[in-house]
């Protein structure tokens, strides 16, 4: 739903002033233009903000929402295999970052934690991103780390009929593992994007309004991939025969996927008079992933711990679902309402159908080396872990399994303004409520089918195929899964076994939060000054399995807690072009899900029990922040200088309690016990016209750069560590653009620093610890306009080919996967 050059694009109200129904046009071509808009956006926010407007959204290969966010400053976006999923800010947990869809929470089914999973959103589904870093009191209170706001378009934005669409082809040269088979009828393949977005106001005096966008995306890809599990200590740059280093464990798993992504919106408005406006919207979006999994394990033990060939297939379904209602009326010139009344949905559904062939016999032996950069290299290798003869089904059986985690929020708010807008002098007011239930409903099923004939081994079930792993000196073997089912079909009477509902892994979690909040807002010609507070309260329902032996039943418990939480946010010119921000807020970071609600666990022997802890507290953290911001003539370009510091209370560790049980048990269970720190500084720089002569002139160029210095309690023996834990020290990201008539080009530029993703609460030393190495990737695109309203585009994302290293302590790779590069070729054109 990108603009392209010359297509009239509708400029969003700044954040602050969301709730008015003014509406402006402005023609918006080229990048130059939407970085004007972004700095203009950012200028009149009375809060510490970021922007991303429909062009700067899909004006790189950027496959998704949280793709696009990584580009701005203090956030950082946490990829899933190639692409972005999760969203972090300034260094925090993505648990703490609250996302919203116009302001209706969005949500969320990833199974255990409350990260918001954004895969399924594409980067041209809205309008506008915003990210609010600081917090205002009519801003939900569980953003310690920030909030986003995906602003949908409007058939108001213009005013009569909008039309847009872009079509794209492309193809990926990751195309080495095999994966044609089991509900994949080709490997490899063209890549496809579509999107189109279709608005148009009618009636009599155009009070209606209606808008429908669609969007689909095709991708294939391979993603090779190495994971020593387990790699001896005394490992040199010599091969050394395993059986005199200790256990060894080398792991390769490659994966041919083809990830769908399709999904649509349609808004229905009405706006009898320029004072309200009325909006219903649904929108429903959803991936599904076709992934298959080959694995082949060297490891030098035997039986359940020896070698093995494995294939499994995870047809992922992700859907998610938004429906609103949203009233924005001003009843006086200085006064101002907004209902709202939202229902959301998401799904992570994920089946997935696994055999095991182990190496029998002997223990597997071979030589072990280190290489120059780090990697666990095998050689001399048993010859019998060649011959697919020698694999044997593990325990005869077939073992299939279902996990399903289902989300339900439903929300209510009323917020009501009395000289609040942009522009409003002297003092106002704000009041409002807002309403809150979330239901996780978390389901795991297994099967469990033993074959009682002669043991099953893999070269009745094998497939040959002539690929060599990465960082490997052998073909690999594969299961032929079709050829398994096929016999499991015609032989289901010799399987014995079948369903297990898999009960002490089930649990529904309920949470329901009613806040209120209460403001003082005063502005002046230079200055605007927000002040106030907002309560919540939160109450939480737990059910889950309490197994004990055999014996498994189902028990209910409630928790709760309260808070308030201040914040004070002051914007001041001290100049027409320099603008200073300050900010002090508390919020909260509530428990995962799966912290509160997972199930109980007896031992038989010791009664020692294993569970959730229902009684958790929030996360609570005290945030304080100012920035400096130099504004060029006409918000062509933008200097600003941005300092934080966020302290935690109530982090969360698993630990062991003695005698904490209702009769003197020992007990192991999330409790809230440790603390978190950080502090940050942000640099942003736009330049729309770099002052070069001539042609040269045509460059633009936007940097920023985060640098984070975090500590956190382990909650062990180690305590307090120097690092968040998945969060880099140092963020950088630089675009060059070209402009010169038809012709506009741009290179994007993005640095991720190393992250410790694992921290042991134990080790001193740091060498159990797993790092994910820096990363630098690049993509480029260029656009030439044909007519006015019709662009070729073509575009290559991660040009340079990076690759994803995750380290241990002690320098040895312990996971590295590749996925190549994307090009893409295509149009778009607005009518």
């Amino acid at each position: 739903m990108g603009c392209s050059a010359a297509v009239t694009c509708a400029v969003a109200l700044p954040a602050a002033a969301q709730n008015s129904t003014e509406v402006s046009e402005l023609v918006v071509v080229g990048y130059r233009a939407q970085n004007a808009q972004a700095v203009a956006e950012k200028r009149e926010d009375d809060r510490v903000a970021e922007y991303l407007s429909a062009d700067d959204i899909g004006a790189q290969p950027d496959y998704n929402i949280a793709d696009a966010l990584r580009r701005l400053p203090g956030v950082q976006t946490q990829f899933d295999e190639d692409e972005g999923r999760y969203v972090s800010v300034r260094g925090l947990n993505p648990s703490y970052t609250l996302g919203a869809l116009d302001g209706a929470t969005l949500a969320t089914a990833e199974r255990q934690n409350r990260q918001l999973n954004m895969e399924a959103i594409p980067s041209g589904a809205v309008r506008q991103v915003v990210v609010a870093k600081s917090r205002t009191p009519d801003m939900d209170g569980n953003a310690i780390g920030g909030t986003l706001n995906l602003i949908t378009r409007s058939a108001f934005d213009v005013s009569d009929m909008y039309a847009a669409g872009t079509v794209m082809i492309g193809m990926s040269d990751s195309q080495a593992v095999p994966g044609e088979g089991f509900n994949r009828d080709t490997d490899d393949g063209l890549n496809y994007r579509v999107d189109a977005t279709v608005s148009k106001r009618f009636g009599s005096d155009g009070q209606f309004g209606v808008l429908f966008g669609v969007n689909f995306m095709e991708r294939n890809r391979d993603q090779e991939r190495l994971l020593p599990q387990m790699v001896p200590g005394a490992i040199s740059a010599t091969p050394t025969p395993v059986s005199t280093l200790g256990t060894t464990d080398l792991l390769w798993s490659n994966y041919p996927n083809t990830i769908t992504r399709y999904g649509g919106i349609l808004k229905l408005e009405y706006e009898p008079v320029d004072s309200f406006r009325s909006a219903l919207t649904l929108a429903h979006y959803k991936q599904d992933d076709n992934e298959l999994r080959h694995s082949q394990r060297l490891r030098n033990q035997t039986g359940n711990n020896a070698s093995f060939v494995r294939f499994n297939d995870f047809p992922l379904e992700k859907p998610l679902t938004v429906i609103q209602w949203k009233n924005n009326w001003d009843i006086s010139e200085r006064q101002h309402l907004e209902a709202r009344a939202s229902y959301s949905e998401a799904t992570f559904l994920e089946p997935s159908n696994q055999l095991q062939f182990n190496l029998s016999g002997a223990a597997l032996n071979f030589d072990l080396a280190l290489n120059g950069d780090g990697v666990p290299v095998a050689s001399n290798i048993d010859p019998r872990a060649a011959n697919p003869a020698n694999y044997v089904l593990a325990g005869n059986a077939f073992t299939p399994y279902e996990d399903d985690s289902d989300e339900y929020v439903e929300e209510v708010a009323l917020d009501y303004g009395f000289n609040t807008k942009p522009g409003d002098l002297g003092w106002g007011f704000g009041l409002g409520a807002k309403w809150r239930e979330i239901t996780r409903d978390n389901d795991r099923t297994t099967w469990n089918w033993v074959y009682n004939g002669a043991p099953l081994t893999l070269d009745q079930f094998d497939v040959q195929h002539s690929y060599t792993p990465i960082y490997a000196n052998f073909n690999q073997l594969f299961i032929d899964f079709d050829a398994f089912n096929s016999f499991f079909q015609q032989n289901r009477a010799s399987f014995t076994g079948g369903r297990d509902e898999a009960v002490t892994s089930d649990w529904v979690f309920t949470e329901e939060v009613s806040a209120a909040y209460a403001l003082l807002r005063h502005a002046g010609e230079r200055h605007t000054v927000i002040l106030g507070g907002r309560f919540e309260d939160t109450k939480t329902l737990v059910e889950r399995a309490r197994t004990q032996g055999t014996n498994v039943t189902r028990v209910a418990r409630e928790g709760g807690y309260d808070d308030f939480l201040p914040s004070i946010t002051v914007s001041y010119d001290l100049t027409d072009r320099l603008k200073l921000r300050a900010a002090a807020f508390q919020a909260v970071g509530r428990p995962n899900p799966s912290q509160l609600a997972s199930g109980e666990t007896v031992n038989q022997t010791t009664g020692a029990i294993n569970r959730g802890n229902p009684d958790l507290q929030a996360r609570k953290g005290d945030s304080y922040e100012a920035s400096l911001e130099y504004y060029l003539p006409g918000n062509e370009g933008l200097f600003a200088v941005g300092v934080f510091r966020k302290e935690i209370e109530n982090e969360i560790i698993t630990r062991l309690t003695p005698g904490a049980g209702p009769n003197g048990e020992d007990v192991t269970q999330p409790i809230n016990v440790t603390t978190a720190e950080v502090t940050g500084l942000e640099l942003n720089a736009v330049l729309n016209t770099l002052p070069l002569p001539g042609l040269l002139s045509n460059f633009g160029v936007s940097a920023n750069a985060t640098f984070l210095d975090g500590s956190f309690d382990t909650g062990g023996t180690r305590g307090a560590v120097d690092l968040l834990q998945g969060q880099s020290d140092f963020l950088f990201n630089m675009a060059l653009f070209y402009e010169q008539g038809p012709f506009r080009a741009r290179a994007s530029y993005a640095h991720i620093g190393e992250a410790t993703t694992s921290v042991s609460a134990t080790d001193a030393s740091g060498l159990s610890d797993r790092i994910d190495e820096a990363t630098n990737t690049v993509d480029v695109q260029a656009r030439y306009t044909l007519t006015n309203g019709v662009e070729l585009i073509a575009e290559v994302r991660n040009v340079t080919d990076q690759d994803k290293v995750n380290l241990g302590g002690n320098g040895v790779y312990r996971d590295v996967s590749f996925y190549g590069r994307q090009f893409w070729l295509g149009a778009s054109a607005k009518f």
